[in-house]
């Protein structure tokens, strides 16, 4: 059965790496300020702009999936525990993040109110679905460094060719081609 995780396990870092990286890239809140006699400005805050780290962080998790696939067993105890922790970190980061966007979203509201802009704020569920996403990736990783070692890896075939020391029926093939074998 642990041999049928290595194709599910793949495919799965390579959804929430980039199902991380959608929501993270997508618009966490935005902003709408209307002044008397000015024209509306709206502004807009993604998780890119609140925590730069987590789009990095999205993009290893996908590299990730691609290394298990390719990697032997001591290498992918060492993917999934970077994996892991790159998790932590993304979970850490982004749910930071989100307070500091509610942090601002008040003080935005109470600083336009005594200047006598309207300002309508709104938040959208892209940094809650950023946090579940590295928090998923945080299962995934465990999963990988504890059951990677034992999944099957790739064939020799992928392996670069090892050099040989000619044998003697080389050496009268080379002969035969008519090379000469002590030049």
């Amino acid at each position: 059965m642990r041999r049928n995780l290595l194709g599910p396990s793949v495919l799965l870092l390579l959804a929430l790496g980039g199902g991380t990286l959608l929501a993270v890239r997508a618009a966490w809140a935005t902003a709408t300020a209307q002044a008397a006699g000015l024209p509306e400005i709206e502004l807009s805050v993604s998780g890119a702009d609140a925590v730069p780290g987590a789009v990095g962080l999205a993009v290893l998790v996908m590299a990730a999936g691609l290394g298990v696939l390719a990697s032997g067993p001591r290498l992918r105890r060492a993917i999934g525990t970077l994996v892991a922790l790159a998790g932590v970190v993304g979970v850490v980061l982004t749910a930071r993040a989100g307070d500091a966007i509610a942090t601002a979203q008040r003080r935005a509201i109470d600083e336009a109110a005594a200047s006598g802009i309207d300002v309508q704020w709104s938040t959208t569920a892209a940094q809650p679905l950023a946090v579940a996403g590295f928090a998923l990736v945080v299962v995934v990783g465990a999963a990988v460094a504890w059951l990677g070692p034992r999944w099957a890896t790739m064939g020799r075939k992928y392996d670069a060719p090892a050099a040989r020391e000619p044998d003697a029926s080389d050496l009268w093939k080379a002969m035969d081609d008519g090379v000469d074998p002590t030049a």
